[in-house]
């Protein structure tokens, strides 16, 4: 596995960059040093730290702080520093819980609205060292940061625009304030991999999103910035859909990573792929009377495919309880979710079967129809250079039942699937079973339970020549 810098002509393969992007369980395509056999990438395309943040896929969210022991969901600032006091803080267990899980990002509310500081700042007393715990001396995201990386987590930092604490907030005093925050977070710690910004009503109209976003690639240039509910907040990588994500039950299009650029009127297009925001409770922090009301598996399952299964990142909230640790009903559910997982892609019936396509590019054996189907992200059938329409068949070798279909783009040559249909065969007429429009990084289709000796996957519009990354039918037992 590489991660790319994308020049003009040519693709620069760069394992120096590995660490600082973060690029450790899967970063796209490998593409061929000779540019000859490749096709032409689409534009826009994702960035090398867009690239490796999208194909992780899972992030755990962490809301912690002095809600937390308030028993607040939005503090007013006005909680004394002597309630946040964790017994048995242990990021470890955090970071253990969510390996397991599946998760390969992590990202901490290093200070949510209320104004409280989970850092030794010095940019306001209202922190963790106006606090009990540690003697004033602790650092709650040194702890996060230091076990995330020991984990092999990339990082996350979740900071409020919004501080009810702050006097000054809605002056340019304030301004000065937060990019004083920012600036020890981004200076501090290591490699940030992600700042994530929510903007509510709270955060006064003269707040400067954009000088934020130039404060961040000056102190790190790699750092992917997303501005929670406001989507077109300019210089911002990538964009928050909540829990308004559609299902497409509603009709709800495809989502897309390909969108207008934020801020920019002229309608260019811009890689900006979502990330979509859930919880695991009905609150985002811990509360004890919640213990018993977490999300079913069942609706985890759902999440899950309607995020992760329409080409968007998954963020889903896991708060710590006041000692500091996952709560164990979290720590059950999570572990579990993980597994259910892993069980949906436990056999792909059209992995390694014969697969034959209308074209290939080239004709070169690297973009063959059997890497489509080799089990592997990092290789890809490529269509025909010119053609924007392909067809890829699979051999199933007989009757094979099966309920979702997997299909993944090499979304390092671009978003390229505009439209397209699966169909399938037993020994006589083809039919149609799914449709849709975008693929991008990963579209996970329930297409009820079929039966069928051949699937083909149908590709009748794209933005340049198709290629397929992954193309699968699995039989799972959670829909």
């Amino acid at each position: 596995m590489i991660c790319l810098f994308l020049l003009p002509q040519r693709w620069l393969p760069i394992s120096a960059a590995l660490t600082a992007w973060g690029c450790v369980e899967q970063a796209g395509p490998v593409l061929s040093s000779a540019p000859i056999v490749n096709p032409d990438p689409v534009a826009p395309l994702p960035s090398a730290a867009q690239l490796a943040w999208q194909t992780q896929e899972l992030t755990a969210f962490l809301h912690f702080g002095v809600d937390t022991f308030s028993g607040k969901e939005q503090g007013d600032g006005t909680d004394s520093p002597a309630i946040f006091n964790p017994t048995a803080l242990d990021a470890g267990q955090w970071m253990t819980t969510l390996r397991t899980a599946g998760f390969r990002q992590a990202m901490l509310t290093a200070k949510h609205h209320d104004g409280f500081c989970l850092w030794p700042t010095k940019c306001t007393p209202y922190s963790v060292t106006a606090s009990p715990w540690m003697g004033g001396q602790g650092d709650v995201v040194g702890q996060f940061v230091q076990a995330a990386h020991e984990a092999n987590i990339r990082v996350g930092l979740a900071l409020s625009p919004n501080d009810r604490h702050e006097t000054s907030l809605g002056t340019l005093d304030y301004q000065a304030v937060f990019n004083c925050q920012l600036t020890e977070l981004l200076s501090n710690y290591g490699t940030i991999d992600e700042i994530w910004l929510w903007d509510d009503n709270g955060t006064p109209a003269s707040f400067n999103f954009a000088a934020v976003h130039d404060l961040v690639r000056r102190l790190q240039p790699d750092t992917l910035v997303d501005v929670g509910n406001v989507t077109a907040s300019v210089g911002a990588d990538l964009r928050s859909v909540g829990t308004a994500l559609p299902t497409p039950d509603a009709g709800a299009p495809d989502q897309t990573s390909v969108k207008p650029e934020p801020g920019n009127t002229t309608g260019m297009l811009a890689w900006y792929p979502a990330e979509a925001v859930y919880g695991i409770r009905p609150g985002w922090f811990w509360h004890a009377a919640e213990d018993t009301q977490l999300k079913s598996l069942g609706q985890l399952i759902d999440v899950y495919y309607n995020s992760v299964g329409r080409n968007s990142v998954l963020l889903l909230n896991v708060p710590p309880n006041t000692q500091g640790v996952l709560a164990a009903p979290d720590v059950a559910e999570l572990t579990q979710f993980g597994a259910d997982i892993r069980d949906i892609y436990r056999q792909n019936l059209a992995a390694a079967r014969p697969a034959v396509a209308d074209s290939v590019f080239k004709g070169v054996p690297v973009h063959a129809a059997a890497l489509a189907v080799d089990g592997s992200p990092d290789t890809y059938w490529a269509a025909g250079q010119g053609t924007t329409s392909a067809r890829l068949e699979i051999d199933l070798g007989g009757p094979q039942t099966f309920n979702v279909v997997n299909i993944q783009e090499p979304i390092a040559l671009g978003e390229r699937t505009t439209a397209y249909h699966v169909e399938v065969s037993t020994d006589g007429p083809w039919v149609t079973i799914a449709s849709g429009t975008s693929i991008g990084e990963r579209n996970l289709l329930r297409v009820g339970t079929i039966t069928a000796s051949s699937v083909a996957l149908v590709i009748t519009q794209a933005r340049g020549a198709p290629a397929i990354a992954e193309f699968g039918v699995y039989l799972s037992p959670f829909l």
